[in-house]
């Protein structure tokens, strides 16, 4: 795959960020943090061509971005009530995440030269687990076609990401020196990625609209 068509489906996140600031101003509170996450994930990758044309790499830009990408996935879990009722897992969580990515990045000095696959790892296994018990949840509660269901979408996107992360990072956990980077597995990261940014794209279509929408739109009409 060439540079451009990787760099041109890294920014189909921009088609989600664009449905999500036309619908920012209706939709429920609780899915802010996901709104906040897509303009994370594009400001990134702005950032991350930017640092590729300045200095050859985006190391550093991609390791600040896993750690705060996970808290704000923390945050949305905790806008939709579980990590709210469990504020312990939530500080335990944060914290595991928080010394892990400290510990590789900045204790053994990997910021700007390897990538933080234990990181990436450790966060991918707990983002896998809270969107298995939140579909669970859903699947028990809602009544409706899941497939039109906003939290439904976003914790599938978030689970095949994630999968795909625990695979390629645990592979190269288990033999950094002679894990081989050329492995299709490996080369199909900017296609998942695309896929995943469709998902969250008609997710932000069936994002609820908040309850006082229709009301204050008629009161001021």
């Amino acid at each position: 795959m060439t540079y451009l068509a990787s760099a041109l489906l890294s920014f189909t996140i921009a088609i989600p960020l664009v449905l999500a600031l036309v619908r920012i101003h209706k939709v429920r509170t609780s899915y802010f943090p996901f709104m906040v996450l897509l303009l994370l994930a594009f400001t990134t990758e702005v950032a991350s061509e930017i640092s590729l044309h300045l200095t050859r790499e985006n190391t550093t830009v991609s390791n600040i971005y896993t750690l705060l990408e996970f808290g704000v996935i923390l945050w949305q879990f905790y806008a939709w009530g579980f990590l709210r009722r469990r504020r312990a897992l939530l500080i335990l969580l944060a914290a595991v995440s928080f010394i892990t990515w400290v510990t590789e990045n900045i204790g053994y000095g990997r910021l700007e030269v390897h990538f933080c696959s234990a990181s990436v790892f450790i966060n991918s296994l707990i983002i896998v687990f809270l969107c298995i018990n939140e579909i669970n949840a859903l699947i028990a509660s809602f009544s409706g076609h899941l497939f039109r269901n906003a939290r439904f979408l976003i914790c599938m996107g978030l689970m095949i990401i994630s999968i795909y992360s625990l695979i390629t990072e645990g592979t190269l956990l288990i033999d950094p020196q002679n894990a081989v980077i050329d492995w299709p597995i490996f080369n199909i990261f900017s296609f998942i990625n695309a896929f995943v940014n469709i998902i969250y794209a008609i997710a932000v279509c069936f994002i609820p609209v908040r309850d006082d929408y229709y009301f204050s739109r008629r009161f001021k009409a």
